[in-house]
Formats: structure tokens, C-alpha cells, sequence
């Protein structure tokens, strides 16, 4: 794995941001960029080559695209494709370094609380998996009302544009050490990718422990223990996270996006959101209303 590795004492320098959108199959284009771009997946399969390598960004992958490097589509996208997209450059040099130099800094932060508290460091991977794409939803939605905004002071951009480089790095080595430590159990893992493919879909605990065969009470047991909330709170979490990107990314109404979640009470669904992101669904869809959409 290969890792690009930069000093974070300054803020980068924001280049522009935006979400990309097609209904039908796109191709990327073949070009060389002079800036740095970072791609997050949020629906469908990208198929992108970068130096002789092949990578498919589908959704909760990131991939960096360094300056001066060709890359180009090397196949159509399946169907429907969206991403999230940004440039930017780094007032200091970026350094290209291999798994041994990360590990290395990693456990000498870990062993170092001081040295880990004064690092001026930043490690991110090439190509990755986040392990919460909420949160990175979230920031690209606040960049992306930035970059659209008047603003007294475009430093704002420059900063969380940095905000989002540093979520990465962390979910990038949270991710690291879940593999490292911890082995999850293989009927939560079927479980969990179930319900994100299902999240769309009138969802319940007894459904589910129907649907694989066991108790209702077990299943939320061993999901508890793995995954740290119950299996209805993973639930309600991914319908949040769907909820979230319509509100963002449709014009649909609030009782629509109810049922496109599954969820046919409406009063209910305004109150399960404002529990889990203390904000009604029309105040998150007022707070990120701007952004740049490119649509093919």
C-alpha cells in the first residue's frame, strides 16, 4: 500500500469541490491534472487507471489522484455513478512513502502520547475503505456550501478542506487497527452488508432474525458486542444515512424521503432524525443547500 505523507502545520490550499452525477453509464475521460484530487464513492462502481494500476471506487472507497500522473476510465460505470470530488494543493512538499514508514510513525505516536499530541504529520493511503462514510458526507456537504457561499473569509475553505484530509487520515488508521485487533463475527459482517443494501426497504429486528434464521434477542446480542449499538439502532443509523444523501442530493419532500427509506409515517421519521442528527430534515437540507453538481 502506498501512502502520501505531508506536514499539517499549515492549512492546504483549497482548489474547488464538487459531486458528480450520472443516471447512465459514464467513462472517465484520460487527462493529467496539476493538483492533487481526491475521489470518494457514493453510488455505483468508477473504474478509474492511474499509473498502470486499476482501482474501482464504489461506494465508501477513496482514491487520491496525484499531480502529473495519467489516469483514465478503463470501463463504463454499471449504471447510476455519483462521487464526491476535490482539488487541492499543499503548501509543502507531499512525499510518496511505503506501509513500514506509516507503521513506523504510527507506533511511535501510539507509544508517545506527547510525541502523538505534537505530530506534524499527515499519513493517508492511496486507495481505501472509510469505515463511517457519514461523517464524510457530512464535511463534504459543509465544503461544498462553503465553495458556493460568499464568504468574508475564504480561509474557511482552505481549513475544511484540511478537516476532511484529517477525518480520512483518522478512519484510514481506525480501519488499520479494527483489522489488526479485532476479527469480526462472520454472521454480523452478512448482516451488516445486508441491511446497507436493504436500508431502503421496511426493515425490522424480527424480519431479519427471520430472514437468518435465529433468535431476535440473540442476534441483537452478538450485534451489540461486535458493533457497538443494537441491531435497531444499525438500522435506524443506515435509513439516516440514506435520508441524509436525498435530502442533499433530491428535491423530493420530506414525506417522499420517508418512503423512500421505508419509513411510512412521516411524524416519526422528522423524529427519529432530529435523535440521531439533532437537526430537523428540512434544517440539514437548509444547512448544505448549496453545492456544485456536475451532472452527465
Amino acid at each position: 500500500m502506498r501512502f502520501i505523507k505531508t506536514d499539517i502545520l499549515k492549512p492546504l490550499e483549497f482548489l474547488s469541490a464538487g459531486q458528480f452525477h450520472s443516471p447512465s453509464p459514464w467513462t472517465h475521460s484520460h487527462r493529467t491534472i496539476d493538483s492533487y484530487e481526491i475521489i470518494v464513492g457514493v453510488r455505483g462502481k468508477l473504474y478509474i487507471e492511474q499509473g498502470g494500476e486499476c482501482y474501482v471506487v464504489e461506494p465508501g472507497t477513496v482514491l487520491l489522484l496525484p499531480p502529473g500522473i495519467p489516469h483514465s476510465g478503463y470501463q463504463p460505470s454499471d449504471g447510476e455513478l455519483s462521487f464526491y470530488w476535490f482539488h487541492f494543493l499543499c503548501q509543502d512538499p507531499i512525499q510518496f512513502c511505503g506501509e513500514d514508514e506509516w507503521e513506523q510513525s504510527r507506533q511511535l505516536r501510539q507509544s508517545n502520547e506527547f510525541l502523538s499530541s505534537i505530530s506534524d504529520s499527515l499519513f493517508l493511503p492511496m486507495f481505501f475503505r472509510l469505515s463511517s462514510i457519514e461523517r464524510i458526507d457530512v464535511l463534504f456537504q459543509q465544503l461544498q456550501h462553503l465553495a458556493n457561499s460568499k464568504l468574508h473569509y475564504q480561509r474557511a475553505l482552505h481549513y475544511a478542506a484540511t478537516s476532511i484530509l484529517l477525518e480520512l487520515a483518522e478512519q484510514a488508521e481506525a480501519n488499520h487497527m479494527r483489522k489488526a485487533h479485532f476479527a469480526p463475527d462472520p454472521l454480523v459482517s452478512s448482516i451488516v452488508e445486508w441491511i446497507r443494501v436493504h436500508a431502503a426497504e421496511p426493515l425490522t429486528v424480527s424480519f431479519i432474525a427471520e430472514k437468518f434464521g435465529y433468535n431476535r434477542d440473540y442476534l441483537s446480542r452478538i450485534f451489540k458486542k461486535n458493533m457497538g449499538m443494537n441491531l435497531q439502532e444499525f438500522i435506524h443509523v443506515q435509513k439516516m444515512s440514506k435520508a441524509k444523501s436525498l435530502l442533499t442530493n433530491s428535491n423530493r419532500t420530506i414525506k417522499q424521503i420517508a418512503s423512500d427509506i421505508g419509513m411510512s409515517d412521516g411524524k416519526y421519521f422528522i423524529k427519529l432524525f432530529r435523535k440521531y442528527e439533532h437537526l430537523t430534515p428540512t434544517g440539514y437540507r437548509n444547512a448544505y443547500y448549496r453545492k456544485h453538481l456536475n451532472i452527465k
